[in-house]
Order: C-alpha cells, then sequence, then structure tokens
C-alpha cells in the first residue's frame, strides 16, 4: 500500500455536507413495553422497564454466527498489531464492511466489498508512528468517527470525523478531529461512537480500558465548517458510577462502543469485548441525558456468546442495523491476511 503521510497534517474538511438518511434512525423496530427481570440460561440478562423489542432482537441472534470469506491482494504492513473494530455501511444497495486496525508503524482502516467474492478494495492509512493504534469506531449513517492514539506513551489521541460519500473513493481529508492531549492512559481514545440526537453529533470516546467515557457534542450544521465547534460537554468515570440499578455491576474494558437510539429518541451504548475467559460479551447501557449536557448510564442487558477460535469482539466487533430493522453483531480476526473470515452473528 501507499504510505504517503495522507491525514497526517490535514486540517477540517471544510465545506458543507449533506447525509443520506439510512438505516438506523429509521428502522422503526422498537416498541417500548415492560417486562420483569429474567435471566436466561444462556448467559442472557434483562431487567425491567426496558424496550422489549430490542431486546427480543438481541436474544433472538443466533450464537452460531455465518462466516464471510475475505481475499486480500492488497499489500498490508500490518504487524505488530492487529483489528480493532468494524462496521458495515450500505451504498446504492451494495454492503460494504470497513475495519480499523493497528501496527507497529501506522493506524489504518480497510474497506471490503461484499458479494459472490468478497474482497479488500483498499487500505487506507490514518497517520503514522506514534499514532499507529486505530481503536474501536463507529459508522452513522455515511459519518466514521475513529480515534487513534500513541499506544506507547499513552498520553495522546486523535479522533477523526471522516464523511464517507463512496466506500469506493475514501476521503483523503476529515471533516474535524478531536485532538486530546493528557496524562498518561487518560489522554487516549481506544474506542469511539457516534450518533445524532436532534440537531446534534454526539461523540463518546473512552479512554485507556474505557475507565472514561467523554462527551463530545457539536451542531451538525457545524461540523466541517468550525474547527472548534466540537466541544466537550461532559467526562464519566466509569469506576464512580451509581450502579444501583444495574442488572449486574460489571464494566469491562470495551474494546468497542456503538450508540444507538429508538423513534421517540431513547439513546443506549452497546459495549463489546471479550472478557477474561475469552468469551465475547455484549452489553447493553440506557443513556440518560439533561439536553446533552450530562450524562448517565444504565445497565440493561447483558449477552454472552461464547468463545471462537476464528475471531473475537476483543480483535474487533461492532453492531449493524440493516435497513429492515435486523441486528448483526459483526466479529474480526486477529489481522487481515491474503484470506480472512468475519463472523456475522444475525
Amino acid at each position: 500500500m501507499n504510505h504517503k503521510k495522507r491525514y497526517y497534517l490535514v486540517k477540517p474538511f471544510h465545506q458543507v455536507f449533506t447525509l443520506k438518511y439510512q438505516m438506523i434512525k429509521n428502522t422503526g423496530f422498537l416498541t417500548f413495553l415492560f417486562i420483569l427481570v429474567f435471566f436466561h440460561a444462556n448467559g442472557q440478562q434483562t431487567v425491567e422497564s426496558i424496550p422489549f423489542n430490542l431486546i427480543a432482537e438481541l436474544d433472538a441472534i443466533s450464537a452460531m454466527p455465518t462466516a464471510l470469506s475475505v481475499q486480500n491482494r492488497l499489500k498490508l504492513a500490518n504487524t505488530g498489531g492487529h483489528l480493532q473494530g468494524i462496521q458495515a455501511l450500505i451504498h446504492q444497495g451494495q454492503i460494504y464492511h470497513i475495519v480499523s486496525g493497528s501496527s507497529d508503524s501506522m493506524a489504518y482502516y480497510s474497506i471490503i466489498k461484499t458479494g459472490t467474492e468478497s474482497f479488500v478494495i483498499s487500505h487506507n492509512l490514518i497517520l503514522e508512528k506514534p499514532f499507529k493504534h486505530a481503536g474501536g469506531f463507529q459508522i452513522y449513517e455515511n459519518l466514521m468517527a475513529i480515534g487513534v492514539e500513541d499506544n506507547d506513551k499513552k498520553d495522546k489521541s486523535k479522533v477523526f470525523i471522516f464523511q464517507i460519500d463512496n466506500p469506493e473513493r475514501p476521503p483523503l481529508e476529515p471533516l474535524a478531529i478531536i485532538d486530546r492531549i493528557g496524562t498518561e492512559k487518560r489522554a487516549t481514545a481506544g474506542c469511539v461512537a457516534i450518533t445524532e440526537i436532534r440537531d446534534k453529533i454526539l461523540i463518546v470516546v473512552g479512554d485507556w480500558d474505557t475507565i472514561n467515557l467523554d462527551f463530545y457534542v457539536i451542531d451538525r450544521e457545524k461540523l466541517g465548517l468550525d474547527p472548534d465547534a466540537l466541544e466537550l460537554e461532559y467526562s464519566l468515570n466509569t469506576r464512580k458510577m451509581d450502579k444501583s440499578t444495574w442488572i449486574n455491576d460489571d464494566w469491562l474494558s470495551y474494546q468497542n462502543i456503538n450508540l444507538n437510539h429508538g423513534d421517540d429518541g431513547q439513546l443506549y451504548l452497546a459495549g463489546m469485548t471479550s472478557n477474561a475467559s475469552g468469551q465475547d460479551v455484549l452489553d447493553l447501557y440506557r443513556v440518560s441525558t439533561n439536553d446533552l449536557k450530562v450524562f448517565k448510564l444504565t445497565k440493561m442487558y447483558a449477552r454472552n456468546f461464547g468463545s471462537n477460535p476464528v475471531t473475537r469482539f476483543r480483535w474487533g466487533a461492532g453492531m449493524h442495523f440493516t435497513p429492515s430493522g435486523k441486528i448483526q453483531m459483526l466479529a474480526t480476526p486477529e489481522n487481515i491476511a491474503e484470506e480472512s473470515i468475519i463472523h456475522i452473528y444475525e
């Protein structure tokens, strides 16, 4: 691949942009019903006062994934790292998968075109060493929020917001960059989530081991126009959270976090990782907020997907809502090879 510093010294991309409303926002599958606390034999847990259909959709996901074989004919210097996250993007009816990755020299993301034969169509350099660790990320509509960090000193990171209008032509510059500089581990950006609430774009950044969550907010119309408009509104220390109403008090070191919301505006944060036993875990949190100024999390649901020798949530995972509202869980292998397997739980 071309190792030019394509994004190393870029400035925010100053242009007015429009977004194509699709996928998540209009799925219309959330209906709010109330159920009693119950525990499933397969490791799923729920709590009362939750959107029943969302839980039903998560419960219905098979623990046996479908394997998607991916061919890679492009050179990629990815030694010393691993894949970090995965998201799906639909463009003109075509499904693409985007994966983020780290190495001992650079941070990157790769784009996979699926079909009768699925293959990597591009490897895209984000930054070079010391910013060689791209983390878990999320795509909302055609906005991709992804963090890259110095995982050696652990004292700085950058969060990029890219607009991907056509996966066949990856953007040359980001719409905006969040610069994070501070104490060791606190200024990292190991996982990033993005969504829209009313006329605002919300970005959540998890630091090292996801101990702290930082909430950034920007007017949607200002994204890409005002480089200083993306502001840190709130920080949440997960070790100090009130967990008395949670289904359990486990807060894990999440590799990926994804934001999703229902038609009524209720916001949810999904955390994905592998636990100490190597089992893949999905946790779901209700996000309560007061005008996007203060945020609170309540753990609503947890599911253990078991262990898999081919893919792991700890390497890279993501949640995808199909246009029909069906939920898919995506998981990556450790690295991209000449032939790789992506697992799709649905």
